[in-house]
């Protein structure tokens, strides 16, 4: 078999590495939507527990963990093919989950148990199974070093804070009626918190409220962008763009009934669940994009930089899964197919899962290697070249 002019392929871009994608929960169809945030498009819908309540992803951005509240469990969604592969026991009315910058170790928060259960990221078991807390938790936030937890009661009033080490309660914090967000700066020192008609920024250090900041009726979300120059809260109505350093309202943007809110990997978007859609605001150009439609009832989200595009099939031989097709990569499916290289050497070269590498395979590699994008007609499982 002779291929012209493989020694003057380019370099062209495959699925990206990494995209940022959201995972949207559903409470009332019990799914979560995979949204590619790039593109825009909802990649899949998953069904997970009975009433899912809230979504968190591992730091490596494999796993996103949702807590269902009904069915008291915790489904556990493999990021690169979209699917459910364990499901356990979260609880008593599980409401929100954080994960652990190590990825090892999974928070709780249980409104019927006024607890916070610890579970172990890898078998899914309770490590610790209650911390009592505040009267009906809501929501649950780390330290970037993993030391503290932060959990707001939206009946006590009161965010109390878990030393993750003793596991025990080591500060019980008052604040304003009805606490129903938190969400930790980058840089650990403020714990920033949803309550009465402000945000509220706890100091890590003497876990106290330095100061709140008003925004009116009904403070829902809180969330903090990654590199920590702003914070975004919302209310019934709006939401507010706000200087971290200065601790000053900067930006009021209105939006219909927000249910959740996070930031882009980058820090560049804001994503806020609103109706049947994400509302894209970019607060640099003080711009709002167009909607993303992801289906009804989104009630949280989460966002990291997922490898290949949302759990989209890879490209086909894109051997060491970087996001590119490269001139070599397309030499070594052609060792497959001769009989001089193992299939090991680029499983991706294998479309069809026949066990061999085809010409069909063969030309969507090089069509990838060149640039050229989409699926392949002659490909199964939606194989992309691109």
């Amino acid at each position: 078999m002779r291929l012209v002019g493989v020694a003057a392929l380019s370099l062209g871009a495959c699925a990206a590495h990494a995209a940022p994608c959201a995972y949207v929960v559903h409470e009332s169809s019990n799914t979560v939507s995979v949204v590619d945030l790039v593109a825009s498009t909802v990649t899949a819908t998953v069904a997970v527990g009975e009433n899912p309540r809230a979504v968190a992803l591992s730091p490596d951005g494999t796993r996103a963990y949702v807590v269902n509240g009904f069915a008291r469990t915790m489904s556990v969604i493999d990021t690169a093919t979209n699917t459910v592969v364990d499901t356990n026991p979260a609880g008593r009315d599980p409401r929100d989950v954080a994960v652990s910058s190590d990825g090892r170790r999974l928070y709780v928060a249980n409104g019927s148990s006024d607890a916070v259960g610890v579970l172990d990221a890898a078998t899914l078991g309770f490590i610790v199974e209650e911390i009592p807390v505040g009267n009906a938790p809501r929501a649950v936030a780390l330290t970037p070093d993993d030391a503290r937890a932060y959990v707001v009661s939206v009946v006590a009033n009161r965010v109390s804070v878990i030393d993750t080490e003793t596991t025990t309660v080591i500060d019980d914090i008052p604040v304003g009626a009805g606490p129903l967000d938190v969400a930790v700066s980058p840089d650990g020192r403020f714990a920033y918190v949803t309550n009465g008609n402000a945000v509220s920024a706890i100091s890590t250090r003497t876990n106290r409220i330095e100061v709140s900041l008003r925004i009116g009726n009904s403070p829902r979300n809180v969330a903090v962008a990654p590199n920590g120059t702003r914070l975004y809260a919302t209310n019934a109505d709006t939401v507010f763009v706000i200087d971290t350093p200065a601790h000053v309202i900067d930006l009021g943007r209105p939006v219909t009934s927000p249910r959740a809110l996070a930031v882009a990997p980058d820090s560049q978007r804001v994503y806020v669940a609103s109706g049947h859609a994400l509302l894209v605001l970019d607060p640099l150009a003080r711009s709002v994009g167009a909607d993303i439609p992801v289906g009804d009832d989104p009630v949280s989200l989460a966002i990291a930089d997922i490898a290949g595009r949302c759990g989209v099939p890879a490209c086909v031989g894109d051997c060491g899964a970087d996001g590119a097709v490269t001139v070599d990569e397309v030499l070594t499916l052609v060792g497959i197919t001769l009989g001089t290289a193992s299939m090991s050497a680029c499983p991706s070269g294998d479309a069809d899962g026949d066990g061999e590498v085809g010409i069909a395979e063969i030309i969507a590699a090089v069509r990838g290697a060149l640039g050229e994008c989409g699926p392949h007609s002659s490909l199964p499982n939606g194989a992309q070249i691109c």
